[in-house]
């Protein structure tokens, strides 16, 4: 069954949880609040790096199929990357209904945010961080003058009365990395907040770097681009590696199955991924290897086994390369969290 809850509804739920002090943890500038029960599990982190700058991380699995509606708001500017979960929401006024994959990212503008629905698949894990911050900011940020911005991203700014400017893009993996080194910062109190707001930064930069990209005109020696159908042949293909992670089909095996020949297969991901059908698999089942690592009986050599390495070594090299830490040392910090 599903259950529908209104967006105040879901704030409501928090603040009685922050009440009741379902605090994980908390400093000077960063808040873990676990999830309401009639929301499911997981947590909701919250770190305000600098006035009108904030970093949110959200780790949720709902118990039943979830759907929460929201009502025309005004909205910061906000970038959001989609970690884990299909994240899925439709907006009325926009009339459409859009549904990102790990391994893609969003750029909201500031103005009005027109109200629709999200839904949460019932015992889907959706890992999500965000970062948030307001528009009188941007122009200090990207120029160091407020009234100065770029033109390519003047449209970011809305008013009160406009809508917010919305796009979508493929999660580089330049950007995977900065957020693995979000998510696994090996900082605490002062040191923590300088690092993340480096990092966040950082993660900024490559997201506007990107928007600046698609802005010019491509090369004849640029790669040509894939047509609406090809497009969804590759996100075909993406799913069934998805599913079959343990045995994977060939790239050959998998052009076949999705009607696409293998140069093309090959060029799509690397276009709409930033990797090959590999190297996405490969990602895959590291992330699903650091969801095993959180499980304090589960030891390193049987993860590595569980994910297809059979040499520890390699499985340590990969995951460092990822995420910027040792299985052994990620192992440790997550079992002082629980």
């Amino acid at each position: 069954m599903t259950i529908t809850l209104c967006g105040t509804d879901c704030h409501k739920l928090f603040e009685e949880a922050e009440r009741s002090r379902i605090v994980c943890a908390s400093s000077g500038f960063e808040a873990t609040v676990e999830y309401p029960k009639p929301l499911g599990k997981g947590y909701r982190r919250e770190m305000q790096l600098r006035p009108g700058l904030g970093l949110f991380i959200f780790d949720h699995v709902a118990s039943r199929d979830l759907r929460i509606t929201s009502s025309d708001r005004e909205h910061s500017i906000e970038l959001g990357f989609v970690i884990a979960g299909q994240w899925k929401w439709n907006h009325r006024s926009w009339n459409d209904h859009t549904s990102l994959s790990p391994g893609t990212h969003f750029l909201f503008g500031s103005g009005i945010c027109p109200g629709g629905t999200s839904e949460h698949s019932a015992h889907e894990h959706r890992l999500l961080l965000t970062i948030e911050f307001e528009s009188q900011l941007l122009g200090t940020l990207v120029t160091g003058q407020p009234e100065l911005l770029p033109e390519c991203l003047e449209p970011l700014i809305g008013d009160a009365n406009r809508l917010t400017y919305f796009c979508t893009g493929t999660t580089t993996i330049a950007m995977q990395s900065v957020l693995q080194h979000i998510l696994n910062c090996p900082y605490e109190g002062l040191t923590k907040r300088m690092y993340l707001e480096g990092k966040v930064l950082e993660l900024m930069a490559l997201q506007f770097s990107q928007l600046l990209m698609d802005k010019k005109p491509r090369s004849l020696s640029d790669t040509r681009s894939l047509r609406s159908d090809e497009i969804d042949r590759i996100h075909q293909a993406q799913m069934l590696l998805g599913q079959n992670l343990d045995s994977p089909p060939s790239v050959l095996d998998l052009a076949r199955q999705v009607g696409v020949n293998r140069r093309k297969l090959n060029e799509g991901f690397r276009q709409m991924l930033g990797t090959t059908p590999f190297g996405y698999v490969r990602d895959r089942r590291l992330e699903q290897a650091r969801q095993l690592l959180s499980d304090p009986d589960i030891s390193i050599e049987q993860v590595a086994a569980r994910v297809g390495y059979a040499n520890r070594g390699n499985f340590a090299a990969a995951f460092r390369k990822k995420f910027g830490i040792n299985p052994k040392a990620f192992q440790l910090q997550r079992r002082k969290e629980i």
